[in-house]
């Protein structure tokens, strides 16, 4: 019978600890298992409160951690996965650094929103800000902005039409702006790269224990490398630990 690589850790228990304390159930005594595995959790701060519980589990004991990555940042260096991403990561543009990203896109506003010429730099740089989390949650999600036209027909408010002309800045002039620059949105850079491991793993599955943990998979690029790698990984390993109930559990 075919050990289960969907587990479950209800809500009402320290989510790190039960996961800490199942992996080292499951691996056993032998260390170098531990230390051969990889974690792939959602945010820097999952790992940091992982590798506390690990150490708070083992009271004292010396532990090989695991290597863990947050793959729903965008840090490039925090995301690399595999060794042969690296060569991945060499061949695609840079992401745009935050500031710079925030001052161009301020740049744009004054330059091509309605009224733009009489924005204060800083309101500038506020909208900016806001324009920059909308490119960051589309490209997460997996969308486009190709039907922004159609969301909001010209019936409407013109407040709401004014929102639409800000809007294109983005749709419009932002593209011209980073292909000049040479550089990607942080994350699309993300999802490329998350992109190039999950066919990596389909060519060349992996050989060493590698648990998800704590994603319900809502964000399409960080769900890619989860479930949906071929079953022969799956039996290779690939364990998914998940905070909510799932019907494979």
């Amino acid at each position: 019978m075919t050990p289960p690589s969907v587990f479950t850790i209800s809500a009402g228990v320290s989510f790190v600890d039960a996961l800490a304390e199942g992996v080292l159930n499951e691996i056993g005594d032998d260390p170098f298992l531990l230390s051969d595995s990889l974690i792939l959790l959602p945010n820097r701060r999952s790992c940091r409160a992982l590798r506390d519980a690990f150490l708070r589990i083992a009271a004292g004991r010396p532990l090989l951690l695991p290597a863990m990555r947050p793959i729903g940042e965008t840090d490039e260096d925090e995301l690399l996965i595999a060794d042969a991403l690296h060569g991945v990561a060499a061949d695609l543009p840079p992401a745009i650094p935050t500031l710079r990203r925030q001052l161009s896109l301020a740049g744009l506003i004054r330059e091509h929103a309605p009224d733009g010429a009489g924005i204060s730099l800083d309101q500038a740089a506020r909208l900016a800000g806001d324009l920059a989390r909308l490119l960051d949650q589309v490209q997460t999600e997996g969308l486009s902005f190709d039907r922004l036209d159609e969301l909001v027909p010209e019936r409407f408010a013109e407040h709401w039409q004014r929102t639409l002309a800000l809007l294109q800045v983005i749709t419009t002039h932002w593209p011209a702006v980073l292909a000049k620059e040479g550089c990607l949105d942080p994350a699309d850079r993300r999802n490329r790269l998350l992109a190039a491991q999950v066919e990596s793993w389909r060519e060349s599955p992996p050989d060493r224990r590698i648990i998800a943990a704590g994603s319900t998979g809502s964000i399409p690029a960080v769900a890619a490398p989860m479930p949906l790698l071929p079953p022969k990984t799956m039996t290779a390993g690939f364990i998914i630990y998940t905070s909510r109930p799932n019907p494979a559990s």
